[in-house]
């Protein structure tokens, strides 16, 4: 087994073992590793696990995990990044390592006693902090209470060498076979025939590809290891399979299935394994990897930094060399290691960093001092990001001191957040480092959590102000969403939440200087099964609807032909409120951006949550929106952007939100879904969230994508064009002679210079002319392929950003 002191190290450094969850009985490592020096390597007998002072064993349910889910026992390492990042609901504990092995604990809060810090601890750069969620039978935080006290000295096992296991549900699934695979309501088999939470198999026998949806994740794997990652829908490896989890199945596989990981497959049971030759496997791949994407940038004459590119690739290879020849399995698990993070590092400087883009993050704030929202800010800046969207309003509390919401008798601010004033720190500083700051608003959504307590302290105060599920017609209390768990929501139609929520963004707009207004939950709870999940049925909806209509909303049937007109007047409620809310931002603040995050297919915002944006975007009511694609996958972010799109136009900027940082996926797939987003025609990317942006995934952005600083489009849309054009004339006269001749440079130089001195001179119309005179040198000349379509994307993305300036200016 590897020391302790060269696991912490290579922890430390290059982030692998971010999020490791272990699932079912622990298994041995398969007798058929390959036989070099490395495969003689020590197997841990099981996963990730905590020895205490007493003995007693306490297995982790992940390592560096993106979120804690409920009743997990967590270990976050220095590879997650300078903190937890947790709320205050759990359970830290603090490990310090001691001379002469073990570590030391430093400190234990728990959320059930009298001390300063149960969530958002401090990772120290050679130790470990214990984390654990609500949740559990017992519940996981009275173990970390009982089982740790200060001064102990514990161990830490499994984090390197280990071995992993799960019950396979199916293996070629088929309706009889796999009946958890088939949707009742069709009698149809879900995508794949994989149903919620299960772990397929797919092989030859079964087709090409898996079939399967956005919620899951897969590998290939070929002769015994894994050779590739990805979202969905997988081609079907030659001579292999694709091993695929749905859910938190997936999650499994994502965190655990690193690349050259063993898997071993024994009746019923799945087997990760973990051993030495897998950092070997993992580096080879990663080197082929960015040797071949250094290879595409050259011949396609990308503007990034492909001279330290290749630094590192040599970097990497000269590693791997001594790891390969290394007898110590420590010290070549160490070496294999460091060459995969040179590896890694050439790859994200092959990436394209747009000069002119959104580039936007949703952070929810923990901070308590301005010292600590300034280092965030600095690490925020550091990642290239140029958009946070702040949480603001959340769970029905401001984080600010509200006067108007203790004018209507709520309670003025978040308790934690009490004597301080975060907002306007916030927005100065970031002020400070040219960062645009939109105050982020959950709009109908006022309170999380279980039973009366949980409503949170709008319906605490006005209890009658409360969404009602069909299912819960006649309650005296407000209710929960049964779709959304613990959600609790205020009625959308009723005059006086409108009101209240209206005069709080009016509140934000008039005492900060904020960029934005972001409207989140601008929507109603989802509402399918109509039979018992619909909304809204409070006394307030069913006689306003009754006195328009003649009818109990309540008495309708998808059968009946009010029906449509009962689903219009819901859409309605939502759209007017936004319709009020961007006529307050126009007379209180007008040079300040209304956007909302929505549901990027149109018609799942419509049929489940009465959200048509669609209508907002007609009707000139936002300025942005942030489409929430949850996919694994760029190609699934890439459809999504693609269909908001097609329906946008060119009347709105899109900032596709990609869930990488919320899923824990891998650095290289958060970089494949920004270059996605990209391609299909998004004017930038958003990510979700801040606080579960892992040290790995930060340094992908600020060395790859968000390399160089971007203006922000929706700022001053015709700066961002000009400042697009003139990075072009600079990439094309760079790239004469080897992806374009002088001639076409030439003529692409003049068409981009009369773009800028049109948009100089105000002339619009003009400056269109010569993009699309632009575009067509582009597609008729003969210009190396990636260089031309990447031209043609942003030819188009500019003359989009002078048509939306053109309505809004007329």
């Amino acid at each position: 087994m590897l020391s302790r002191q060269t696991a912490t190290a290579v922890l430390a450094g290059f982030g692998l073992l971010a999020g490791l969850m272990t699932t079912g009985t622990s298994a041995a490592a398969a007798d058929d590793a390959p036989g070099d020096v490395l495969a003689d390597a020590v197997v841990a007998p099981t996963g990730p696990r905590l020895i205490t002072a007493d003995g007693d064993v306490l297995p982790f349910d992940a390592v560096d995990p993106s979120s804690r889910t409920a009743g997990m026992l967590a270990l976050y390492t220095p590879a997650f990044g300078a903190s937890t990042r947790t709320n205050a609901f759990g359970a830290e504990a603090v490990l310090e390592p001691v001379d002469g092995g073990g570590y030391e604990v430093t400190s234990v809060c728990t959320v059930f006693d009298s001390c300063e810090r149960p969530g958002d601890n401090a990772i120290p750069a050679d130790g470990y902090v214990v984390s654990a969620s609500p949740g559990g039978d017992p519940d996981v935080r009275l173990v970390v209470r009982d089982e740790l006290a200060v001064g102990d000295v514990v161990d830490v096992e499994g984090l390197t060498l280990r071995t992993v296991s799960s019950t396979l549900d199916a293996t070629d699934p088929t309706p009889a076979g796999n009946p958890a695979g088939v949707d009742p309501a069709s009698g149809q088999c879900f995508p794949g025939c994989r149903g919620a939470e299960q772990l397929i198999i797919y092989t030859s026998a079964w087709g090409a590809s898996t079939g399967t949806n956005d919620f899951g994740f897969e590998v290939d794997v070929v002769n015994g290891r894994v050779v590739a990652r990805g979202g969905n829908d997988r081609t079907v490896p030659d001579g292999g399979f694709v091993l695929s989890g749905h859910g938190g199945r997936g999650s499994w596989l994502s965190t655990n299935a690193v690349l050259g990981a063993l898997v071993t497959v024994e009746g019923s049971v799945v087997t990760v394994t973990v051993d030495a030759e897998t950092f070997v496997l993992g580096a080879e791949q990663a080197l082929e990897t960015a040797l071949a994407q250094i290879a595409r940038a050259e011949q396609s004459c990308l503007d990034a930094p492909l001279p330290q590119a290749h630094d590192a690739a040599t970097q990497a290879r000269d590693l791997l060399a001594r790891a390969r020849t290394e007898d110590d399995p420590d010290t070549a698990v160490a070496l294999a290691e460091q060459a995969r993070g040179a590896a890694e590092l050439a790859f994200y400087r092959t990436a394209e960093s747009r000069p002119a883009e959104g580039r936007g993050v949703w952070v929810r704030p923990t901070e308590t001092t301005p010292e600590a929202i300034e280092a965030t800010l600095d690490a925020i800046d550091e990642a290239g990001l140029n958009i946070v969207m702040l949480e603001t309003v959340w769970q029905g509390w401001t984080i600010y001191p509200s006067e108007a919401a203790e004018s209507y008798g709520i309670e003025g601010q978040r308790p934690e957040m009490v004597g301080f004033d975060p907002l306007q720190i916030w927005v100065e500083e970031a002020q400070e480092r040219d960062i645009e700051l939109h105050a982020w608003i959950h709009t109908f959504y006022v309170g999380s959590g279980d039973g009366q307590g949980g409503a949170g302290p709008v319906l605490t105060a006005h209890p009658d102000w409360a969404a009602v599920e069909r299912e819960d017609v006649g309650a005296d209390t407000p209710m929960p969403s049964s779709q959304e768990p613990g959600y609790y929501f205020v009625d959308a139609a009723m005059p006086e939440p409108r009101a209240y929520v209206r005069d709080v963004l009016q509140e934000i707009l008039t005492n900060y200087e904020v960029d934005g207004l972001h409207l989140d939950y601008i929507r109603y709870p989802v509402s399918t099964p109509w039979e018992t999940a619909a909304y809204s049925y409070s006394d307030y909806s069913r006689q306003a609807f009754q006195d328009e209509h003649g009818v109990d909303p309540y008495e309708l049937t998808p059968t009946d032909a009010l029906w449509r007109t009962w689903t219009l007047w819901r859409e309605e409620q939502i759209t007017s409120f936004v319709a009020e809310i961007r006529d307050m931002q126009t007379d209180v603040a007008p040079d300040t951006q209304l956007s909302a995050a929505v549901f990027p297919d149109p018609s799942d915002g419509l049929e489940k949550k009465f959200q048509n944006w669609g209508a907002w975007v007609d009707a000139g009511y936002v300025d942005f929106l942030t489409g929430m694609s949850f996919g694994t996958s760029g190609a699934s972010v890439a459809r999504e952007t693609a269909l908001m799109r097609d329906r946008v136009g060119d009347r709105n900027l899109l900032y596709t939100a990609t869930y990488g940082p919320f899923r824990g996926s891998t650095p290289d797939v958060v970089v494949e879904q920004v270059d996605a987003v990209r391609d299909a025609r998004s004017d930038g990317a958003a990510l979700f969230a801040w606080n579960q942006l892992s040290a790995g995934q930060a340094l992908a952005l600020s060395e790859g994508v968000f390399r160089e600083p971007a203006v922000v489009p929706h700022a001053d849309l015709l700066a961002a064009v000009q400042t697009g054009t003139a990075a072009w004339r600079e990439d094309v006269d760079a790239a004469q002679g080897t992806c374009v001749s002088a001639a076409v440079a030439g003529r692409l130089d003049s068409r981009l210079r009369q773009v800028e001195r049109s948009l100089e001179l105000g002339r619009t119309d003009r400056a269109r002319s010569s993009l699309a005179q632009a575009a067509e040198v582009v597609t008729e000349a003969p210009i190396q392929t990636d260089m031309q379509e990447r031209l043609l994307r942003d030819l188009d993305m500019f003359d989009r950003w002078v048509a939306r300036h053109t309505e809004l200016d007329g």
